[in-house]
């Protein structure tokens, strides 16, 4: 009777490790599980979150692209076409420099809608403008649609340009992005000799920053 009893206690003590044992693996699978699932999570949210990036690039204007209107007075103009260019001109122009490499060594293209008041005594000019933003590559294959829309402020020996942006397009991608632009541009340098403008081709650096995903 004695042999059984101690049977049956040696037994009943195997059980309680086992169970023991049993919780504590279902325990640590459980504890690894959350572990994984919250590296996971974690991944995924930051291949969601947005990648910030800046591009610089310096844009001219080409003469024979530009069309004005006189609207309502003298004072008040719009242009009816305009465009800038980054390809290399004397010592203007030039790609992208950028951190975002669908924009990184490429050209732009820049169709502006222009609808400003220009001072003809003071040169000062001031208004809104919009814009159609071709992102082009050494084939001229169009990689990015921008549209941009803001204002104009200051003259013609420097207007700031401050405007925000969408991705319109971006063939064979499936990308958002969105941000602002902003630059100065120059029309004409004053002349200490002749005490007036000397008018120059007209371009300025521009600064494109935003984020995608």
């Amino acid at each position: 009777m004695k042999h059984v009893v101690r049977v049956l206690g040696v037994l009943a003590l195997m059980m309680v490790l086992f169970a023991s044992c049993d919780m504590s693996l279902t325990e640590s699978a459980f504890s690894r599980s959350a572990v994984q699932t919250e590296e996971l999570s974690s991944r995924a949210a930051k291949q969601n979150k947005p990648t910030s990036f800046t591009a610089v690039v310096n844009l001219y204007q080409d003469y024979q692209s530009v069309v004005t209107e006189r609207k309502g007075n003298s004072n008040h103009y719009k242009t009816v076409e305009e465009t800038l260019y980054s390809f290399p001109y004397e010592s203007f122009g030039g790609v992208i420099e950028s951190d975002w490499d669908l924009l990184d060594g490429k050209f732009v293209v820049m169709n502006n809608v222009t609808n400003y008041n220009l001072d003809p005594q003071t040169a000062e000019l001031s208004g809104s403008n919009h814009s159609v933003i071709q992102i082009v590559d050494q084939q001229m294959q169009v990689v990015a649609t921008l549209q941009a829309n803001g204002t104009i402020d200051g003259s013609l020996l420097g207007a700031e340009i401050a405007m925000n942006w969408v991705l319109k397009d971006a063939p064979g991608l499936k990308v958002h992005a969105n941000g602002k632009v902003g630059g100065i541009f120059t029309w004409a340098v004053f002349d200490y000799e002749k005490m007036g403008l000397s008018y120059i081709l007209p371009n300025g650096t521009f600064t494109l920053t935003g984020s995608y995903k």
